[in-house]
């Protein structure tokens, strides 16, 4: 909210502490029949998603449109530094503000002159601030010859055996909002409101740990912070249930705090692979596997063989959670996207699936996809060091799909890769910035979406940190039916996926979880947040795909191919955080 046209959170602001001053709220910018220009423009850029962070978004817009009725996209996501956003439409919103300031600047051509309190908020420091936030050009220098000459020598042995072993961590869904829900008891029969993503599923576990019937219980939807996946929304349905039953008819809201959904929600499973191939006396890969171990990557409520709702596992006559299940392929769970599209002569796959948990797991985007394309495409960069090639040339060379090899032939030359005798490091030596590029594929699950990623990164070697400056991006979907949709969905995944490479892991001791606040779990922020490019293929002859989750394992493997192109370091351990990174450059 705003309080004398300063943004302040409102979650922390006593009352008390107001007095006399002016408060805004977003339902004094505009009403139904007569919106405010940022609240039309949210919308018509389809800025909105879960809703959790937008109220704060908006109001943060307000107050720098107030002041600067022209700001650039820096000026923005600098405004906007402070709020979080975890459904990825960050750059939607940049464009939605833009777009809000041209309605605004035609509706009162004549702007005010800032007023002294306002011109605090453009000081030299934060000026500069924003001057070094601006995007770099892809480098264009040669590469380091004689590093891809050594690597060549070590490697080319004739069906020489190649292998690497990557890893993911535990993440968390890090929803914006935690777990809510109201439950109501009348006349022995139990009515539940709650943002699950399954209310059929849920009411079969309901029914299981509070000893009823399924038809004396209704679950009712409603909208809740965006998750991708399986967070504690049908714990907490549980929980409201147990203390309204306990209230003699009152209904009974119950929200567990920031702490309760870091501490207790299912995480997406860690994961370990191992990667090996042989590549022939021409270059060409000849033999491949792909090794990995995972807990279940799903949990959800109505499991047959037990009851997955926290509490139940709690109560005086406990029940017992559902066994840890493999998803059965083709779209795979744990093994998802772990067979490759490339052409290869022997492929095997090995799926491990771990039945002891050191913590709860279930269900996160992408499944295990994100790890397996992580792994698999940062060895396909391997090998192709091996072999003295071009990435993206050694990935054409394997005969594969055609509409495989169009979106990373659209995906370069929209990105203007260059091959590598034409492209390296922008800058050598302890203390400079270091620039590169990278590039990764998945038609994830294998039945949808068609995507390439290119990755703009540079690296701090100084104090460790990457950034992504820029994503270029294509996919083929068959026919396209909702464009906009469909652009949401790949810029949604690419800046997801970006903050999990490189800030995000759950951290537990041998008692208790670790992470409980945002300050133990770091997001991307705005002013992080790259540059999207994305290039969509329309294909009317073909059936249309599902483009959900697509590029958020491409992404993944071109940061960390792009990381080794500047720095001449392969990290395999996600994420790619500070500590990790200066540890690879020591």
């Amino acid at each position: 909210m705003l309080i004398d046209d300063k943004p302040v959170r409102s979650c922390v602001t006593p009352m008390s502490t107001i007095g006399k001053a002016s408060v805004t709220t977003l339902e004094g910018l505009g009403a139904p029949g007569k919106l405010h220009a940022l609240q039309k423009a949210f919308i018509e850029e389809q800025a909105v998603q879960c809703g959790y962070c937008i109220p704060g978004i908006i109001m943060s817009a307000k107050a720098l449109l107030d002041a600067n009725a022209k700001p650039t996209d820096g000026d923005i996501r600098e405004a906007l530094a402070g709020n979080l956003c975890r459904c990825g439409t960050h750059t939607r919103i940049v464009r939605a503000i833009q777009r809000a300031a041209r309605e605004l600047a035609r509706a009162a051509p004549r702007a005010p002159l800032p007023t002294a309190r306002h011109a605090a908020a453009f000081s030299s420091e934060a000026a500069y601030s924003r001057s070094v936030s601006r995007w770099f050009p892809p480098s264009t220098v040669a590469r380091n010859k004689a590093r891809a000459r050594l690597a060549c020598q070590a490697a080319w042995h004739a069906n020489r055996m190649l292998g690497a072993n990557y890893t993911r961590p535990f993440q968390s869904h890090g929803s914006i909002g935690p777990s809510c829900a109201v439950a109501h008891w009348k006349d022995g029969k139990l009515q539940v409101w709650s943002h699950s993503q399954g209310v059929f599923p849920l009411r079969g576990d309901l029914a299981k740990a509070l000893r009823m019937a399924e038809a004396d219980i209704t679950v009712t939807h409603r909208e809740g912070s965006g998750c991708y996946g399986h967070n504690g929304a049908d714990d907490v349905a549980l929980d409201a249930a147990l203390v309204a039953r306990a209230t003699n008819g009152r209904p009974v809201k119950l929200q567990w705090m920031r702490e309760d959904e870091f501490a207790w929600e299912p995480y997406g499973s860690a994961m370990a692979i191992r990667m090996q191939a042989a590549l022939d006396e021409t270059g060409r890969v000849v033999d491949w596997q792909h090794e990995l171990w995972s807990h279940t990557q799903s949990t959800r409520p109505y499991d047959p063989d037990g009851c997955n709702l926290l509490a139940a596992w709690h109560l005086q006559a406990p029940l017992k959670p559902g066994p840890a299940r493999n998803i059965a392929q083709p779209a795979g769970g744990s093994d998802r996207n772990a067979i490759l599209l490339y052409s290869f002569a022997r492929q095997k796959v090995i799926n491990h699936l771990l039945l002891d948990m050191p913590v709860r797991v279930s269900a996160l985007r992408t499944l295990g996809a994100y790890g397996n394309v992580f792994a698999l495409e940062s060895f396909i960069d391997e090998l192709a060091a091996a072999a003295g090639a071009d990435p993206l040339a050694f990935r054409l060379r394997h005969p594969t799909d055609p509409r495989a090899r169009a979106v990373l032939e659209a995906a370069a030359a929209r990105a203007g890769w260059l091959a590598n005798a034409q492209r390296g490091l922008s800058a050598e030596g302890t203390g400079k910035l270091k620039r590169e590029r990278g590039i990764g594929f998945a038609k994830y699950k294998n039945l949808a979406v068609y995507c390439a990623v290119v990755i703009d990164l540079e690296v701090d070697p100084g104090n460790g940190r990457v950034r992504v400056v820029k994503a270029t991006s294509a996919a083929d979907a068959g026919q396209i039916v909702n464009p906009d949709g469909f652009r949401n969905q790949i810029e949604g995944c690419i800046i997801q996926s970006a903050s999990w490479t490189l800030l995000e892991a759950v951290n537990f001791d041998s008692t208790r979880m670790l992470t409980r606040t945002w300050t133990d779990y770091p997001i991307l922020h705005f002013p992080e947040v790259p540059a999207l490019d994305v290039t969509l293929i329309d294909r009317p002859e073909e059936r249309s795909l599902g483009v959900g989750e697509g590029s958020q394992g491409p992404t993944a493997a071109a940061i960390a191919n792009a990381f080794f192109n500047a720095t001449g370091k392969r990290i395999r351990d996600l994420p790619l955080n500070p500590a990790r990174v200066k540890a690879a450059l020591a």
